[in-house]
């Protein structure tokens, strides 16, 4: 397996559960892109996933610049204009022309992970304790002290989710992550406000995860590939139909369904049909290879005739 780019470790903890659960899953959206490039994506996938890296990460630095309005934060502009710089980057890197598509992720990935380490270390951290040392009545403060992380994650991930294929399960966290970060919204009361942002982007990250799966069921022939991206579109529409009744009436119940419907979903989906998808690729894939290293020792003895 792949080492991650963005090894996530506990001195990048803010104290925090909201801000970290959403530091986590920029950090595991950055590992899939670069797993993504390591599995040789095409450009289209990887221009989709950089966006999706650009999104969650808008929709946290909004939930970063809230909360430090809420407390009052005497830093925020610094803080703000920060963000607002990697803004502009991320607004340079769309509007560049690169002629390696995989370089250009690289680059992208490497550079983020650099600044948001940075970025945890100096101004986050700090950040977080100046507003609990403010001694301001804290709504959106979801320390370990008000909300142990353990009941914030709605969506464990454990090792029998594991499928072997390092992209797919790097995908497959970066999903747990973003709806870990969505219920932990919902246990500080910002549930409605991220909603509608978090779903669009959990629309778009599973088609880009949904994509991926379909190719490699697709380029190995996998016979139940019609049931499986049949599955695929079912939660499409059910994502599309969890926007449609947020537009009309978003309410915290709506939040918390959501959540819980992502989770149940994705955890039967990975055990069940995903599982059985990788042993099928995992076989295939071996005789494929078996078939490649016959092919080059019969060459070989052939120019050795």
């Amino acid at each position: 397996m792949n080492t991650p780019i963005a090894r996530w470790k506990p001195e990048y903890e803010t104290g925090n559960t909201l801000v970290d659960q959403q530091h986590q899953s920029i950090f595991s959206i950055i590992n899939a892109l670069h797993s993504a490039v390591e599995a040789g994506q095409g450009a289209t996938m990887l221009e989709q996933t950089i966006q999706s890296v650009r999104d969650y990460t808008t929709v946290h630095f909004d939930t970063e610049e809230q909360y430090m309005r809420d407390q009052g934060y005497g830093g925020y502009e610094a803080h703000k204009r920060r963000h607002d710089a990697l803004r502009a980057k991320f607004a340079a890197f769309e509007t560049q022309s690169y002629p390696d598509i995989q370089q250009h992720t690289i680059m992208v990935s490497h550079f983020l992970t650099t600044w948001l380490i940075h970025h945890i270390q100096t101004d986050d951290q700090a950040m977080i304790a100046a507003c609990r040392q403010a001694a301001q009545p804290i709504m959106a403060d979801a320390g370990p002290s008000t909300v142990p992380l353990a009941i914030a994650e709605i969506a464990q991930w454990r090792p029998e989710y594991e499928t072997g294929y390092t992209l797919i399960d790097d995908q497959h966290r970066s999903l747990f992550h973003a709806i870990n970060a969505l219920h932990g919204a919902i246990l500080v009361g910002r549930g409605e406000e991220l909603l509608e942002r978090t779903l669009k982007i959990l629309e778009s990250y599973t088609t880009i995860h949904f994509e991926t799966e379909e190719h490699f069921m697709a380029e190995l022939q996998y016979p139940d590939y019609d049931d499986h991206a049949a599955k695929h579109r079912a939660l499409r529409h059910r994502v599309e139909a969890f926007i449609a009744e947020e537009a009309t009436a978003p309410d915290r119940r709506l939040a918390l369904r959501v959540s819980r419907f992502l989770t149940e979903w994705l955890i039967h989906h990975i055990k069940a049909e995903d599982q059985r998808m990788i042993d099928f690729l995992r076989q295939a894939r071996q005789r494929q290879q078996q078939v490649t290293a016959e092919a080059e020792r019969a060459k070989g003895q052939g120019r050795r005739v």
